[in-house]
């Protein structure tokens, strides 16, 4: 109980995940620009719950990453994935609240928003993991003990009291190249860019919305006092305003009316707009064609748009699976095996793309690779319509030869019997040697029977497929 109250009263040298050191706004100096902190509840505000190219770069990653199942193999990594093993349980129900795909999903928006995010181990009596809760990053603090391990709390309520968590914690990080403990969001680098385009936006709505700039212009060549501008600019509303816009206007001698209007292409800051938009999704990984940003879809088609799909996979979604993985393995595996799978090097875990459309082939591709294959003999006749999605048939486990016309197992036998010679390496190219094959087989004189060569000859003669 002293030393739980000890944590509890504040460990010394604590972190916070989701705090950035920075004040809640940065200002540079006088004069300069104000630009909102990196923090996570000013990246969440400004960014997530503001800005709409910040937030669709987010959820296209929080739920692209997902698409993959994390599973658990042997120890080679193939074969069938073992849906029994404790991981795989844990990770397709990790709470009666969130499914595995809200648990990702959540997750990495959480190291979006703030660089770090967690899980929250909670076990049952014996000790065994059977819960994964994700905790809030800039409620969660963390200090080095003595041994070199991490020890992580959590503040409860208003009064700012830490709960300790112990060490039942996983850190999932961004790299940092300031402090390693805690991760780097990528819009840290991107708060100008996010703060010019949230700046253009309400600087147009402003504008609209107080109408600084009036709509008619009369001029006369008189000076008129104030009563009689008034009574004019009533006149004028009441003969052209409301459902009477559109009429024709008789203006006295030495009057004359000029219509304003508002040029929205160039209020629109088509250029600012464009390297804005470029420049958090460049930070994000994310290529502007696929959130449907206008400096994407410029020079979009249906030919790059698949290009930009598989790229985002390769380049960004796979490190960041890489990262998740690499985390749960040393951290999580060794926590959940039974006496089944207790040394976790009889498994192996990586994540099963089979299902993601970004990284399918075509249904063309897939045929003519299917195809190549079992006409070099490389998969069975069942392996092909595996592959092609056809139903598997009786006899269909076998090779075909090079040729395409002689099925044989997977030893090489023909299943029609011995596997023949080739007539050119055995030098027997004589009938006769033949039929004194055929006698010493038992054959009776004056019945029909086909040679060895005979038989190579009629096949050699079929066509090949």
């Amino acid at each position: 109980m002293e030393r739980l109250m000890g944590w509890l009263s504040g460990p010394p040298e604590t972190k916070a995940a989701g705090a950035s050191g920075l004040s809640p706004t940065l200002n540079l100096g006088p004069g300069a620009p104000l630009y909102p902190s990196s923090g996570f509840l000013s990246a969440a505000a400004h960014g997530f719950g503001r800005n709409e190219l910040v937030y669709a770069c987010i959820m296209e990653l929080a739920t692209s990453m997902p698409e993959a199942v994390l599973r658990v193999y042997g120890p080679d990594g193939l074969g069938e994935a073992k849906e029994n093993h404790p991981l795989r349980r844990l990770l397709a129900d990790p709470n009666p609240i969130l499914s595995e795909f809200e648990l990702f999903e959540l997750t990495v928006i959480h190291m979006m928003l703030a660089g770090t995010a967690f899980w929250e181990i909670v076990r049952d009596q014996a000790g065994r993991p059977v819960q994964l809760w994700p905790l809030r990053p800039d409620l969660v603090r963390f200090w080095l003990q003595p041994n070199g391990r991490l020890r992580f709390g959590f503040l409860a309520g208003a009064g700012g009291r830490i709960v300790d968590l112990g060490e039942d914690v996983i850190a999932f990080r961004l790299p940092n190249p300031v402090d390693p403990l805690v991760g780097q969001p990528p819009l840290r680098p991107a708060l100008r860019a996010v703060a010019l385009d949230n700046e253009a936006t309400d600087f147009v709505k402003a504008l609209l919305q107080n109408r600084a700039v009036p709509g008619t212009i009369i001029t006369v060549q008189q000076q008129l006092d104030e009563d009689n501008a008034e009574r004019l600019v009533t006149k004028w509303k009441q003969k052209f305003g409301g459902a009477r816009r559109g009429e024709p206007a008789v203006l006295q001698k030495g009057m004359d009316a000029k219509v304003l209007g508002l040029d929205l292409d160039k209020l629109e800051f088509p250029d600012l707009r464009t390297i804005a938009e470029s420049r958090i999704c460049m930070a994000f990984g994310v290529q502007p064609i696929l959130i449907s940003a206008k400096v994407g879809l410029d020079r979009s088609t249906f030919a790059n748009y698949a290009e930009a799909r598989r790229s985002f996979w390769e380049e960004t979604v796979m490190p960041l699976q890489r990262r998740f993985k690499d985390v749960i393995v040393r951290a999580l595996l060794p926590a959940v095996n039974d006496a089944q799978f207790s040394n976790p090097r009889r498994v192996a875990v990586r994540w099963d793309r089979s299902e993601v459309l970004a990284l399918k082939e075509s249904e063309q591709a897939i045929w003519e690779r299917a195809n190549s294959a079992l006409r070099a003999g490389a998969i069975t006749v069942n392996d092909f319509r595996r592959t092609v999605g056809m139903p598997l048939v009786d006899g269909g486990d076998v090779f075909l030869r090079p040729a395409g016309v002689v099925p044989t197992t997977a030893d090489g036998t023909p299943t029609g019997g011995a596997l023949l010679a080739d007539p050119a390496a055995s030098g027997d190219g004589d009938e006769d040697e033949g039929d004194e094959d055929d006698d010493a087989q038992g054959g009776e004189p004056g019945q029909s029977s086909l040679s060895d060569t005979d038989l190579r000859r009629m096949l050699a003669a079929l066509p090949e497929g």
